[in-house]
This record gives C-alpha cells, sequence and structure tokens, in this order.
C-alpha cells in the first residue's frame, strides 16, 4: 500500500515522502492516527506543499534545539543522588536521570538514548556528557553531580559521631597517662 506521510514518523519517513507500507501498518495505525493518507493522484499533488512545509518545520525546530543546546551548555546540570558518607553514590547516575532533569529545565521532551556518559558516574563532582537532540544538534553538557539533603544530614551526622569517639578515646587516652604518674610498678608474688 502507498501512502503519502502528513507528519514525520521516525524512522520511517519524513512529511511528505510517499512509500510502500505493508497494509496493517498503514490501515490500522498511519491512517487512523492522521499520520499518513493513501497516495492518490490528488494527495500526490499535495506532496510539494506538505514537503516544504516540513521542511521549514525541521529548519525552524533545529533552530529551536540549538538555542536550548547552547543555554544548557552554559550551566552545569545539577542532579541530586543519594550518597554515603564518603561521597560515593548508592547506584551511579544514568541517562535516564540526567533526561529527566534536562526535560524538566527546559519542559520538552528528551530521549535519555540520546544522552552518552563517557564512564560511569559512580561519585560527586562535575561531569561532561555528549547530548544529541533532533534536528542534528548536538551539545557537550556539563553535569553536576550532588547529594540529596539526606544524605548530607547522614554525613554530617556520622562525622560527628567520628569526632565525640576520638574526642573520648583522647581523654581516656590521657586520664590513663595522668594515673601512671611515670612510677614503675612490679608485680610481686
Amino acid at each position: 500500500m502507498k501512502v503519502l506521510f502528513l507528519q514525520d514518523v521516525r524512522p520511517t519517513a519524513m512529511a511528505g515522502d510517499v512509500k510502500e507500507v505493508k497494509n496493517g501498518y498503514g490501515r490500522n495505525y498511519l491512517i487512523p492516527n492522521n499520520l499518513a493518507v493513501l497516495a492518490t493522484r490528488d494527495e500526490l499533488q499535495r506532496a510539494d506543499k506538505l514537503r516544504k512545509a516540513a521542511e521549514d518545520r525541521r529548519l525552524k525546530e533545529a533552530q529551536d534545539w540549538q538555542e536550548i543546546a547552547s543555554s544548557l551548555t552554559e550551566s552545569p546540570i545539577e542532579v541530586e543522588v543519594r550518597t554515603g558518607p564518603t561521597g560515593r553514590l548508592y547506584g551511579s547516575v544514568t541517562s535516564t536521570m540526567i533526561a529527566e532533569k534536562i526535560a524538566e529545565m527546559i519542559d520538552r521532551e528528551v530521549n535519555r538514548r540520546n544522552i552518552r556518559i563517557p564512564a560511569p558516574i559512580r561519585t560527586t563532582g562535575l561531569y561532561t556528557v555528549e547530548a544529541k537532540f533532533a534536528g542534528g544538534v548536538d551539545a557537550n553538557l556539563k553535569v553536576s553531580v550532588v547529594s540529596d539533603s539526606e544524605s548530607k544530614e547522614m554525613s554530617s551526622a556520622i562525622k560527628a559521631m567520628e569526632a565525640e569517639s576520638a574526642e573520648a578515646e583522647a581523654q581516656e587516652s590521657q586520664a590513663g597517662d595522668a594515673g601512671d604518674d611515670g612510677e614503675d610498678r612490679e608485680d610481686s608474688n
């Protein structure tokens, strides 16, 4: 079945393309969802207008994504994660976490598969990841991995407990040294 695509259906076709598709795919998905129409003579004449409009839309979309990418590269994306007292993460930062944070910042959907993390992120710090956006726009983004407030509280509590125990040991050793008075004692049996 030949159909004329009215909208971009990635990766199958772009708007304005005329392609041969399987009957079930065309009848059950493309045509009912207004993604394509049967390729009749009248519809084929309409294809040029669709191609031009789709090309203009893709150019505008690419410009929008370029602006978004440049704004994202200016400041780091802050990802809060749960960490242990040493700053190591419970698990690692995933591309899904970064994609959700970006989507939250820009109010647009970001595909997690388009974010490449060169090595697993398992400690807090600043990292660089590669992102591919729609329209062929690529960007190297800085990701700042920080501990969440619960982890910070837990870490400070553990450090306080360690400091208290160290202080108690120091006091015990001073008390033990003061009781000896430097005299040598002999045990006589």
